[in-house]
């Protein structure tokens, strides 16, 4: 079995501690998040915190139709530091109507202002995981990659007994199938499950299942949180498990 999987780094919280776990609500590229979080690590080491009067000038700024992305992105970033009810409003706001360019950004100042308000308000350390994929409601969002043993096309009841059993099993582990992608012979899925859910063991007992119906399911599959999975890549995995498995390659 082959697997892509980030060990989490939450195993062995308590369920009161992952109370206090904050995530992106939409999937944001690991290296923008990077950026963000560096330069606000850097503004806050520098002791940045806007006044009342410095937090009115901002908001201008932010709805300024004329001014560039990178100064928004900077706006963004002193409010969000600034960690007050005031300015999470403004950030909610603005993200109401923000830009495709600038969405990501917003979201991420959004979270980092939420937990500033959290941190004043409750006696509890608040946790951020940044996941490329992010997640909601205490869970990650992941997408898997599955496709038959041999490469052949899927029959009929295969593709229903896979739908079948996913969103059984999913929505048993309390989790949210978000999208099935049926292709010829792969699958694309992606879905939610509460953190520290073992995707493992779940993904092994799924294709043991469905293998007792005709062994027609590989057990090499692919899991991630970090990058969304597309036809494309799935197209290059297969031509990859085609070479190492003797087999002809497929379109």
């Amino acid at each position: 079995m082959e697997e892509e999987r980030q060990q989490s780094p939450l195993e062995g919280l308590s369920e009161e501690a992952l109370k206090h776990v904050h995530q992106l609500d939409e999937p944001i590229p690991i290296e923008l998040q990077a950026s963000y979080f560096r330069l606000s690590a850097e503004m806050r080491r520098r002791g940045i915190q806007l006044s009342e009067n410095e937090v009115q000038d901002a908001e201008q700024l932010l709805f300024d139709p004329v001014l560039s992305d990178d100064i928004k992105k900077m706006t963004l970033l002193r409010l969000a530091i600034t960690g007050n009810i005031t300015v999470f409003r403004i950030i909610e706001r603005y993200l109401e109507s923000a830009p495709d360019s600038m969405r990501p950004w917003a979201l991420m100042a959004q979270l980092e202002a939420r937990i500033g308000i959290l941190s004043d308000l409750v006696d509890e350390k608040q946790l951020v995981i940044t996941s490329g994929l992010g997640g909601h409601d205490g869970m990650m969002r992941f997408m898997a990659f599955l496709h038959t043993d041999k490469l052949q096309d899927f029959e009929h009841y295969q593709e229903e007994l896979i739908e079948k059993e996913l969103l059984y099993r999913i929505g048993k582990a309390s989790g949210e199938v978000e999208r099935l992608e049926m292709h010829n012979n792969y699958l694309l899925l992606t879905f939610l499950v509460p953190i520290n859910y073992d995707l493992r063991n779940f993904f092994s007992s799924f294709i043991a299942e469905c293998n007792q119906f005709g062994h027609f399911l590989s057990t090499t599959f692919i899991i991630t949180n970090t990058q969304l999975l597309t036809p494309q890549g799935a197209q290059v995995a297969l031509k990859k498990y085609a070479e190492e498995n003797d087999l002809p390659a497929t379109n």
